[in-house]
């Protein structure tokens, strides 16, 4: 980025550039609300597709000081359905799709940068761009922007998992006696075969269309000026310094986690009824303190049919009472109606000895209930750190990306998880009721153990909490070494020089 020096008083302007899956959302509509708060003289826009500036706005009817830039586009011209701009209208497989017509987008991006830039509304314009819209960085050189890349995954699955595209087509050699694979770059990190999705990485196939735009999107990314993580830096050492390796000295990354629903930092509008939320947590209410397991797989997971019938039938082992974000069995619409008596046990529902949540439930709100005891969860990142927020262990089951090391730094790291299965593949293996039960039972029981798993949740906590302390909190204290760096911000009376 060209040398900059200003004595006099200039427009700050922040261009926010998401991409439209639901756990990238929330973490951009977190970053706007710290920016207006932090830069109340800056202006600050997230630029999406139509739909999605929509979905935005509404968000955030409480924030007007946002702004909102819709860029032109035409599913239809991508091959995509009519309605379709974000990953929530897409299954998994077709989700590269998206990502390759979001790349078509960079001339009118460029164009309103081009026109921020012209009309001197943007004097100083400062891009901060989703991973997978990184090609945003050939707009910031061009234009002579600032420009740095928000990755919204953790960071030791987001090193591992850049280290392994890097590899394809060609992974190195597994194990021959334990299937263990070894990255040169990641010394000290095994990765097991059954911690490999897409099933692509497996088998090792340049796909291709998935592999190209991997390459592409780590290209564009050594491009940018920074990189904003959204974990804490005592929560992963490690991982942080795998991110720094794999970006290089000359790009700084600076933790700013955790980014998370709720709290005083940010509140997505979710489009649920009230009045289904509030009945689920009247019946939280009616439980002891601790004492209900709450199960998602997240916004776009689910699991096999078979895999579906032995978790119910580990719940009625156990005789826990239970809040399950359901959806339809993978081989089925996601967004379908769900058939009790096809995917679980007969009279199942009747019992009622949990509460069945067809679709989306209100997570954050469930996690920071004093009844809820433990979160059967994928492992997504943004449902790790609404888990760990609120003091709450985590039995693992992830499906897919990097939702298996997250899962493996969270157990072997700190002890706050029991991995209980892997993937949703009819290849997975096959996950017994007895095992599920099991887990549920090491994580809520009343044993030595699982006390002490509570305790490590709760340190993980305060650690998560001291992160934004007003005193200096480490991401507090990376948030506005950002924002100088990237001259947004003052520092001792003088705007930064920025190299």
């Amino acid at each position: 980025m060209p040398s900059k020096a200003s004595t006099r008083s200039t427009t700050k302007h922040v261009v926010l550039f998401p991409f439209p899956g639901q756990g990238h959302l929330a973490g951009f509509l977190a970053i706007a609300r710290l920016l207006v708060r932090e830069l109340p003289h800056a202006a600050v826009t997230l630029v999406s597709t139509p739909r999605n500036v929509a979905a935005l706005r509404s968000s955030l009817q409480a924030e007007p000081s946002i702004g909102f830039h819709a860029l032109p586009f035409v599913p239809a011209d991508h091959g995509l359905p009519p309605t379709c701009e974000s990953l929530s209208s897409l299954p998994i497989p077709a989700f590269i799709n998206l990502f390759e017509a979001f790349e078509t987008l960079e001339p009118a991006f460029d164009h309103y940068v081009s026109r921020l830039l012209r009309s001197g509304a943007g004097d100083d314009v400062c891009i901060v761009a989703d991973v997978f819209v990184s090609w945003t960085a050939n707009v910031a050189r061009r234009r002579l922007c600032a420009h740095a890349v928000f990755v919204s995954c953790g960071a030791f699955g987001t090193a591992i998992f850049h280290a392994l595209w890097n590899h394809m087509p060609t992974l190195p050699p597994f194990g021959l006696d334990d299937g263990e694979l070894r990255l040169p770059e990641l010394p000290g990190v095994e990765i097991h075969w059954t911690q490999l999705s897409p099933a692509f990485l497996l088998r090792g196939e340049l796909s291709d269309r998935w592999t190209a735009f991997y390459h592409r999107t780590i290209r564009h990314g050594h491009r940018t000026d920074a990189v904003l993580a959204n974990t804490v830096e005592a929560f992963e050492p490690t991982g942080l310094a795998m991110m720094r390796r794999a970006v290089g000295a000359k790009v700084p990354v600076w933790p700013i986690g955790p980014l998370v629903r709720g709290g005083d930092m940010t509140i997505i509008a979710t489009g649920s009824p009230e009045t289904d939320d509030e009945a689920i947590l009247r019946w939280l209410d009616t439980q002891p303190p601790s004492s209900v397991l709450y199960i998602s797989f997240g916004s776009q997971n689910t699991i096999q049919p078979s895999q579906m019938m032995e978790l119910a039938a580990a719940l009625e082992i156990t005789g826990r009472p239970f809040v399950w974000a359901i959806r339809p069995p993978v081989g089925f619409d996601i967004a379908g109606e769900f058939r009790d008596d096809e995917w679980l046990p007969e009279g199942f529902a009747a019992r009622g000895r949990g509460v069945l949540v067809r679709g989306w439930a209100p997570q954050v709100r469930i996690l920071g209930h004093g009844a809820t005891g433990a979160f059967l969860s994928h492992c997504g990142w943004n449902s790790v750190l609404e888990s760990l927020t609120h003091g709450v262990p985590v039995i693992g089951w992830p499906l897919g990306a990097e939702q298996f090391y997250n899962a493996s730094m969270l157990e072997h790291e700190w002890g706050v998880c029991v991995e209980v299965a892997r993937g949703n593949l009819p290849t997975s293996a096959v996950v017994g009721r007895a095992k599920l039960a099991e887990a549920v039972e090491a994580v809520m029981g009343d044993t030595p153990e699982s006390a002490a798993m509570r305790r490590r949740v709760a340190e993980v906590q305060q650690v998560m909490r001291s992160a934004w302390a007003e005193d200096g909190g480490s991401s507090r204290t990376a948030m506005h070494e950002f924002l100088r760096a990237m001259h947004l911000k003052r520092n001792t009376g003088m705007l930064l020089l920025v190299p």
